[in-house]
């Protein structure tokens, strides 16, 4: 799963790789966690979404509470996921994310990333309306099984996307699926890991300590 994640890009960097205009606001955080407002891109701008999906059909918002990932292997069919996998397809900037591993009796995080730097997350969004008729989009993140080094972490990782697939990815105007299919089935081995502090665990705290590495024991 995809349960926490980092975006600490320059703004300048996020609008050129994702050739869109900039959000009226943005700042950089560390600790990114579901229900909070995460960035997205679109096919037509860098917005803010809910993180957790919740689909149109639902009676309130607490289902998105934990709907943050969606599996690649079944997003297709999930009655919650496959409406927005087919028409609301997004990318989401991250520089990194977080997972768990248990060592001696504990939970040890790890960060996770892809050479340091900016890259993409397959997610899908929803719009949702509350019985008073107020709106809301959300989103979930992609994952699906672990390859290479986060074999030895997770099961699951985010599905990344490639720049130069972003512009397939994001091409929801047929409802057909077959390439988006392909990139969430054929994701590389991206992503290398470190030890950070449990500190993270927290989601109240922030900073840029808490991607620092911490020696192995």
């Amino acid at each position: 799963m995809c349960g926490r994640f980092y975006l600490n890009s320059d703004i300048a960097e996020i609008v050129e790789q994702f050739n869109a205009r900039p959000p009226d606001i943005f700042a950089a955080r560390y600790n990114i966690a579901p229900t909070t407002p995460v960035l997205a891109r679109t096919n037509s701008a860098l917005t803010f979404f809910r993180w957790g999906l919740i689909p149109s059909w639902a009676k309130d918002l607490s289902m998105g509470n934990r709907m943050f990932n969606a599996r690649s292997e079944t997003i297709a069919e999930k009655p919650s996921f496959r409406l927005a996998y087919r028409r609301r397809r997004c990318l989401i900037p991250a520089n990194g994310f977080y997972e768990w591993r248990t060592e001696n009796g504990l939970k040890q995080p790890y960060c996770c990333h892809v050479n340091h730097g900016l890259f993409a997350m397959a997610g899908i969004w929803e719009r949702w309306q509350d019985g008073d008729g107020n709106h809301l989009q959300t989103c979930a993140v992609i994952t699906t099984e672990a390859s290479g080094a986060m074999r030895d972490i997770h099961t699951r990782m985010p599905v990344p996307i490639m720049p130069e697939n972003y512009d397939q990815w994001l091409d929801c105007r047929s409802e057909k699926t077959d390439i988006a299919d392909q990139l969430i089935t054929e994701a590389p081995e991206a992503y290398a890991c470190y030890r950070v502090s449990t500190a993270v665990n927290n989601a109240r705290h922030e900073g840029s300590d808490l991607i620092r590495a911490i020696d192995n024991p």
